[in-house]
């Protein structure tokens, strides 16, 4: 082999972890919702997780969670009664969560301040019998609700209004979006998004490792387990990351729900603006959908209009508005009422689609 070879040979080594690093990453980030909750339940119905989560009376927990800047649960979670939408069909509650329907009624009782404290946001070290201690629950019953939770990461619809058949065997609707402020909140549907991301400590893991609190089996799993929760949480985050961008600058039209407020911005414009590669922005919002504040459900595709899409949006309206302005005139409105930069020659091709479409 020549030395040329093998430089080759030596740099596609070199080059292979991080390759299969992308291209795994890749796969997680285009896994299916309900795929993904499963994998979320098998992390955290581990009984090392749980060690390392509730920790003991003497021994504070090494994970907690951090919260989504403006998420929480949705409140149609608190409305449940008789039946929930599941697919676009009516089933009952009791028919959905089997044995853990009796759970619903006690979660009512402690109040939503309470289970969401001590259930979702989960950013105080509290053991198990800590939190049935200040809920009133058995620990059977904390740790059953927890259960619960997990199980319905898997049916993103449980909480959700009726949705559309087309939408419902297409999309997983990630949250409802709304503005505050100015600003977009994120009411998610799914216990597992609300909860954020893992917040792990590593100090207190070494904590954990020189005072002997590890057995042997537990210390071969450790490195696997946080492993994986640090690819749950680049997953997550690389997915909010995209659903916050695209709310931020579709802002002005989740205020006013018409086409012509919508900002034209393609995939790889918003690639760049978060430093992520094109083909990681197509597979994060492929198959995943949100619900506007007016409570259309839309796919995260539609908050990624291009320039040609958002321009026959607006000049079909001032067209059918106005008599025939030239496309200069046109051209200089779009700049100064828009901040949308355009040639008098674009303007006049979008024009001439527009004829084609009206005498179709």
């Amino acid at each position: 082999m020549s030395p040329k070879q093998s430089l080759r040979t030596g740099l596609k080594l070199d080059q292979r972890p991080a390759l299969l690093g992308r291209l795994r990453m890749a796969d997680w980030i285009e896994m299916p919702e309900r795929e993904f909750a499963k994998e979320v339940e098998t992390i955290e119905k581990d009984p090392l997780f749980k060690r390392l989560f509730f920790g003991s009376d003497n021994a504070p927990g090494v994970i907690r969670r951090q919260r989504w800047p403006r998420g929480h649960l949705t409140g149609s979670f608190y409305e449940i009664n008789d039946q929930v939408t599941a697919g676009g069909e009516r089933v009952r509650v009791e028919e959905t969560l089997g044995e853990k329907a009796s759970l619903l009624p006690k979660i009512r009782k402690i109040g939503r301040e309470a289970f969401e404290r001590y259930f979702i946001n989960g950013d105080e070290p509290l053991t198990l019998p800590e939190i049935a201690r200040r809920t009133g629950l058995s620990q059977a019953d904390v740790e059953a609700i927890n259960d619960m939770l997990l199980e319905l990461g898997a049916q993103a619809e449980f909480a959700m209004p009726k949705r559309e058949p087309s939408m419902a065997r297409s999309y997983s609707c990630l949250a409802r979006l709304s503005l505050a402020g100015g600003e977009p909140e994120f009411e998610f549907f799914s216990a597992h998004w609300a909860r954020g991301l893992y917040q792990v400590r590593y100090d207190l893991i070494e904590q954990w490792k020189d005072q002997g609190r590890l057995e042997d089996v537990e210390r071969r799993k450790l490195n696997k387990l946080l492993k994986r929760i640090e690819t749950v949480n680049l997953r997550q985050s690389t997915v909010f990351r995209i659903v916050e961008s695209l709310a931020q600058l579709q802002s002005e039209y989740m205020g006013t729900k018409e086409g012509h407020d919508m900002r034209p911005i393609s995939l790889r414009q918003l690639a760049r603006r978060l430093d992520l590669a094109p083909s990681t922005i197509s597979r994060a919002v492929s198959g995943r959908s949100v619900l506007m504040p007016w409570g259309k459900e839309i796919s995260l595709i539609t908050l990624l209009p291009g320039r040609r899409r958002v321009l026959r949006t607006i000049l079909g309206e001032w067209l059918a508005a106005s008599e025939d302005p030239t496309d200069a005139a046109l051209a200089d409105r779009l700049r100064s009422e828009r901040g949308i930069k355009v040639s008098r020659r674009t303007v006049n091709a979008v024009r001439n689609e527009l004829h084609k479409i009206i005498a179709s």
